[in-house]
């Protein structure tokens, strides 16, 4: 499977503590300008959003942010964002969470469910039934342009604009502070000295296209992964980051000797840097020169791979390498090409990495169009260590869902779709990707569907019944106790259902996409209560961890040894169809042969989980 389409970058904005344009953003840069603290000037964005015609008073400052960049954006590239081939994508860690101070015994805002948010700033575009929302921690950004690359080379849309945005509120800053990762110096990403992390708040906005002019970077590969090791500490060998950044590389066609920078999440704490330095050397990339932009921005969240990914591709342009200020001697295990200044570089590829919680690893890869490699194919695309047998079986391959695992109201339920091996071979054409689940799947495995009743407990409290199920389930970590009731509910669903699994696969042949519509809210209350009582040094980092909601993956993924792609959707409310077709996608783009796919919400008590598991079946 190729891809002839080319997936142009046409247009960015970008609103930051170094200014409100592109431009003043990289003029800043260029002259070594840093702030501390990192935060968006408060007047400006109230004189901008006013200039703009925002409606005083109705949208949050988040929200004003994001409808800022979009709306530049579109205007710089002459779209309507109204138009069905256009839809917007959102990448935040915790959107509006600042509304939640003193509040937690109330019933929840609206705006602080990520999906009502992403709502509001597409009702002001007109754009409502084309905009979702995505939640991976800190690889959020780089994340969702690999998502919205995956909607424009379908042909789902032809326009996508990705906007990534995240302020500062004590929520935030007492969390990393419980971690004890924060610096109160600059930052210093792979430097002997580094001491932390600065914090900044920032909100950008990049528009993908299949149309574009000869001149536009492209993007052209992209990898997500999982360490499977941790959820707030990287793995120590780098394996989950390389794997996300060969995934790129392949899909991209591009080799080492090609990537002319490597713009890497560069967070300046102990871990990070030595990971990444590991990272760097198994994808056969010390030889490239790797720099970081935390020092100038801060560590924006859900906003730095948008943000980073712009500063990256005017690089990539300009031919310049922006220093990692205040870099003065290496201080990571592997040795890596770090410097302090400005210099030009012959330019072809660049790539962008991004790490987070949870485990989970992205990169992509920008390219001149000049240097534009032909589309790799299905046997380059596939993940390294997976057998030169399956890479030339892929095309022959189709995705099947063969169980689906039900928890709610004190009960777990598992519907099983048994393929026969007669059955298997009913079509010998590639994976359908494009096709709607339902329709993909209705014959022939559909006609053995069976479904029982795993467990039931007359227990109504959610606590009391998921520690039963989980004794049922016949587990015996430990750990599980110590989960918040959201990855509790994820890992026990998983649990049965990856029981069902007989094959043993690699562990980055196995991938994760789920999607809730309250995020980490039932947890985001305990963190914002223990602070609210107790001020900022009362909060708990065996809390605080869990106030993201891709870490109930990251739990899932430690547990089953799962490396492969890990990516978490906020909706309203669930699609199964319009999931199952990402994860579709997701498979056949990084060569999984299983993928857990499903709905994972629980808020105060309330709970529903339905996971159900593709796998690929071949004509062999």
């Amino acid at each position: 499977m190729e891809h002839p389409v080319n997936v142009h970058i046409v247009a960015d904005a970008l609103i930051s503590s170094l200014g409100f344009d592109t431009s003043e953003n990289v003029a800043a840069i260029r002259r070594y300008r840093t702030a501390r603290p990192a935060v968006i000037d408060p007047l400006r964005l109230q004189q901008a959003a006013a200039a703009a015609g925002i409606p005083e008073g109705h949208f949050t400052r988040l929200e004003q942010l994001f409808i800022l960049t979009i709306g530049r954006v579109a205007e710089q590239a002459g779209i309507d964002l109204r138009k069905p081939g256009c839809a917007i994508l959102l990448s935040t860690t915790k959107g509006n969470i600042d509304l939640l101070a003193g509040h937690t015994d109330d019933t929840p805002d609206e705006r602080l469910f990520l999906g009502e948010m992403g709502q509001r700033v597409s009702r002001y575009f007109g754009a409502q039934e084309r905009t979702e929302v995505l939640s991976n921690a800190c690889i959020s950004g780089v994340s969702a342009l690999i998502v919205a690359k995956r909607w424009v080379e379908t042909g789902q849309y032809t326009d996508v604009v990705v906007a990534g945005g995240d302020l500062l509120s004590p929520f935030i800053t007492s969390g990393f502070q419980s971690f004890k990762s924060i610096s109160e110096h600059l930052c210093r990403p792979y430097d002997s000295e580094r001491d932390g992390l600065n914090l900044g708040e920032a909100c950008g906005a990049i528009l993908l296209s299949r149309h574009g002019s000869t001149d536009d970077i492209l993007l052209t590969g992209g990898g997500i992964s999982n360490d499977a090791n941790h959820i707030s500490g990287p793995s120590r060998t780098g394996d989950g980051l390389s794997i996300a950044i060969c995934r790129a590389m392949r899909e991209a066609n591009v080799t080492p000797q090609a990537v002319s920078f490597i713009n890497a999440h560069g967070t300046a704490t102990l871990y990070n840097d030595e990971m990444e330095s590991k990272a760097i050397h198994l994808a056969g990339l010390e030889a490239v020169p790797v720099h970081s932009l935390k020092p100038y921005f801060g560590h924006t969240l859900g906003a730095s791979g948008v943000i980073e990914t712009i500063i990256s591709l005017h690089q990539l342009r300009e031919g310049i390498l922006f220093g990692t200020y205040g870099y003065a001697s290496l201080g990571v295990p592997m040795p890596i090409e770090v410097s302090a200044t400005h210099r030009h570089l012959p330019m072809q590829h660049c790539i962008k990495t991004a790490s987070g919680f949870g485990g989970c690893n992205a990169a992509i890869v920008l390219s001149l169009p000049r240097h534009r490699s032909a589309p790799a194919t299905d046997e380059e695309r596939t993940a390294e260590g997976i057998s030169e047998a399956y890479a030339k079986a892929a095309p022959r391959e189709e995705i099947r869902r063969t169980a689906t695992v039900t928890i709610e109201q004190s009960r777990v339920n598992i519907e099983l779709n048994r393929v026969t091996s007669e059955q298997s071979r009913v079509t010998n054409e590639p994976s359908r990707v494009n096709e709607e689940p339902s329709k993909a799947n209705e014959d022939p495995s559909k006609a053995n569907a069976t479904s029982e009743t795993l467990f039931a407990s007359a227990e109504t409290d959610f606590g009391r019944f998921i520690r039963e199920a989980f004794k049922h389930l016949g587990e015996s970590n430990m750990k599980f106790y110590k989960m918040d009731d959201l990855c509790k509910l994820g890992y026990v669903a998983a649990g049965y259902l990856l029981k069902q699994c007989t094959a043993t696969l690699l562990p980055q042949e196995t991938g994760i996409v789920l999607a809730n519509a309250s995020a980490s809210l039932d947890t985001d209350l305990k963190h914002q209560a223990l602070i609210d009582s107790g001020g900022d040094e009362a909060a708990s980092p065996a809390v605080f961890v869990y106030t993201l909601p891709n870490v109930v993956a990251g739990e899932i993924c430690i547990r089953h040894k799962i490396q492969g792609e890990n990516t978490f959707f906020i909706a309203p409310q669930y699609d199964a169809t319009r999931l199952e077709q990402y994860a579709r996608r997701a498979m056949a783009e990084g060569g999984l042969k299983r993928c857990v796919v499903g709905w994972c919400e629980l808020l105060q008590g309330n709970y529903r989980a339905t996971f159900s598991l593709l796998e690929t079946y071949s004509e062999s």
